[in-house]
């Protein structure tokens, strides 16, 4: 991997977080004459129209939404490069909102990635080698089944069957869960409980998507000139297939666990507010329906820059797996 692509890659990555930033500031403004307009306490008949005129102008200052759009727009540039994501207008630093959210979204999306890439390499290398058998043909029907149904959707039948008609697991998430956390046995294992549906929901899909992949690229690399002569040799099945055939069909793999890596913190809203998650996409439907555009803004760069990072990475990983790749570079 070159110096050259190197740089490339990290400079093209900071540009586009500077347009994803301008975005997330200027996006929730478009159409709102006035962002403050609803923090103004109501004209009353003893206020006269310059009193009320002040009053409105030292409410747009204690929020940060005195001056023109641009110059608000400086001041933001100015206090994120310093590290501040700005005050939520619920109170508190968005830095610290986010801080309280992150790791219960996390809990959900880590664990869910973590089933969907081991489950689903098991599977799907399982379909391949049995080609044109039940197991092929039951994880084909599976891609259908939930390509045909989204996520929410598996959440809502798991949330009424599994929640609300046989009370298996909660259909709601228990709020004391958050507070009482204190890294016990028994807090771990409500966090368990209580994560099982939204992780369940958001698994299904994951573990036939890699299963489907995983199969589709040892299919395609099952027939090169390396497998056949590893099978000549008379090495077992298991060498033949976790040693040669799933090493060399990889890449693909990589390409989707990158792109999921990059969605862990956003990946999981609509999850979350089906189960009442106290997560990242509950702050941020809950930071839209009050018009907190810090928080917002916050929550929007926060898991910009977290996609960006990761897809980076991605293209890092995939180059070294691969020299063949030159990404970037002229033959």
């Amino acid at each position: 991997m070159k110096a050259s692509y190197v740089i490339k890659r990290i400079l093209l990555t900071i540009f586009i977080f500077f347009i994803v930033v301008t975005l997330c500031f200027f996006i929730p403004r478009i159409g709102v004459s006035d962002p403050a307009s609803r923090f103004y306490p109501p004209q009353g008949a003893t206020q006269t129209d310059e009193e009320y005129e002040i009053i409105k102008e030292l409410t747009r200052k204690q929020y940060g939404l005195d001056g023109t759009t641009f110059e608000q727009y400086l001041r933001y540039m100015g206090q994120l490069f310093s590290g501040d994501l700005g005050t939520s207008y619920e109170g508190g630093a968005v830095i610290d909102r986010i801080a309280e959210c992150l790791p219960w979204t996390l809990v959900l999306s880590v664990t869910n990635l973590l089933i969907s890439l081991i489950l689903g390499v098991i599977i799907g290398t399982m379909a391949a080698w049995k080609r044109g058998r039940w197991q092929d043909k039951a994880l084909l029907n599976a891609s259908t089944f939930t390509t045909a149904l989204p996520s929410f959707f598996i959440a809502l039948l798991l949330s009424f069957y599994l929640g609300f008609e046989w009370e298996i697991f909660p259909a709601y998430t228990d709020q004391n869960m958050v507070s009482g956390f204190d890294w016990s046995w028994q807090a771990i294992s409500t966090v368990m409980y209580n994560a099982a549906l939204p992780i369940f929901s958001m698994a299904i899909g994951g573990i036939v998507s890699y299963g489907q992949s995983t199969r589709n690229s040892v299919i395609a690399v099952s027939g090169d000139e390396f497998i056949l002569t590893a099978k000549a040799k008379g090495l077992s099945n298991n060498k033949v297939i976790y040693g040669h055939t799933l090493r060399n069909a990889m890449l693909p793999i990589v390409t989707q666990f990158g792109m999921n890596i990059s969605g862990l913190i956003g990946g999981a809203v609509v999850i979350e507010k089906i189960f009442n998650w106290n997560g990242m996409g509950t702050l941020f439907l809950t930071a839209n329906g009050n018009n907190d555009y810090p928080l917002m803004m916050g929550i929007m760069i926060f898991m910009s820059a977290f996609a960006l990072v990761a897809n980076l990475l991605t293209d890092f990983v995939y180059s070294l797996l691969d020299p063949r790749v030159t990404l970037g570079e002229r033959r």
